[in-house]
């Protein structure tokens, strides 16, 4: 009897058991190179374990003023273009832009920023916004033109946090992801806004402070600091585009602050609710 047989009449006679062993063709006398599933270092995934998931596509509503808008970029992208693309680098999660506005060079250009508009603007329309928009992220920048009209800091900051408290209303479990005001800002009007911008901005942050242990997903973001054009050099090109909104290189910058944000959201596991792609 040769090898091959020997093998096999071993095999036939364990009662029961039925085992079907690759032969590879052209070398039936030597050993299949084929590991049972249970060797080590071997994985066998199920087909549906094997298929791809499809990211969770999160419905986000950029919601602000002109900045929102894009006032200041090229092609009216605003933060919105560059952020996208960060996005888009990553394969955790998706995004979709929502809004009653369209404006920006992307195919994804939604939006809900209004020019002009102050935190009380703003707050009076977010109800049908909401609604229409369905969103699961809610990146805020506001209260700029509360301060470049001369409005009290503390006032605006009062009125923003009403808005955030609205939101949650009317949208349990959304994350609302809200940047503060570029410290370098000077303003478009003969105003120094220096100072309350600060304020503006550290009122924001105790609402984070506040939402500590509330159940509802909030996060302030400090702004990056941009270089003003009448201060810009060879050394330090110019970021923002006049006294109150960015440039296209600064909006790469307000992009890579809200972007950390929603990667933190992501690892604490905010998006777990997210609708999937």
């Amino acid at each position: 009897m040769n090898r091959r047989s020997a093998v096999f009449a071993g095999v036939a006679g364990v009662a029961g058991l039925a085992v079907g062993v690759p032969l590879l063709s052209g070398a039936s006398d030597q050993a299949s190179d084929h590991q049972p599933s249970d060797a080590p270092g071997s994985v066998q995934p199920s087909p549906k374990a094997s298929a791809a998931r499809p990211p969770r596509t999160l419905r986000v509503m950029p919601l602000g003023a002109s900045t929102t808008a894009g006032v200041g970029s090229s092609a009216f992208g605003g933060y919105r273009l560059p952020l996208g693309r960060l996005v888009a680098g990553q394969s955790r999660y998706a995004i979709d832009f929502v809004g009653s506005q369209a404006r920006g060079p992307m195919a994804d250009n939604e939006h809900e920023g209004h020019s002009g508009y102050t935190v009380d603007r703003i707050r009076a329309g977010v109800d049908r916004w909401i609604a229409a928009a369905d969103p699961d992220v809610v990146l805020l920048h506001i209260g700029l033109n509360n301060l470049n009209r001369g409005g009290d800091p503390g006032q605006a900051a009062d009125e923003a946090e009403d808005l955030v408290d609205r939101i949650f209303t009317l949208r349990p479990g959304v994350v609302v992801i809200m940047q503060g005001l570029v410290p370098s800002t000077p303003g478009s009007k003969d105003l120094d806004i220096a100072e309350p911008i600060a304020a503006y901005n550290r009122r924001l942050k105790k609402i984070e402070a506040r939402e500590q242990g509330s159940g509802r997903h909030f996060r302030f973001v400090k702004a990056p600091w941009l270089t003003p054009a009448g201060r810009a050099d060879a050394s330090m090109p110019a970021e923002l585009a006049d006294g109150l909104h960015p440039n296209d290189r600064g909006y790469e910058k307000v992009a890579d602050a809200f972007f950390g944000a929603l990667e933190q959201a992501h690892s604490d596991g905010w998006f777990d609710g997210g609708r999937s792609g």
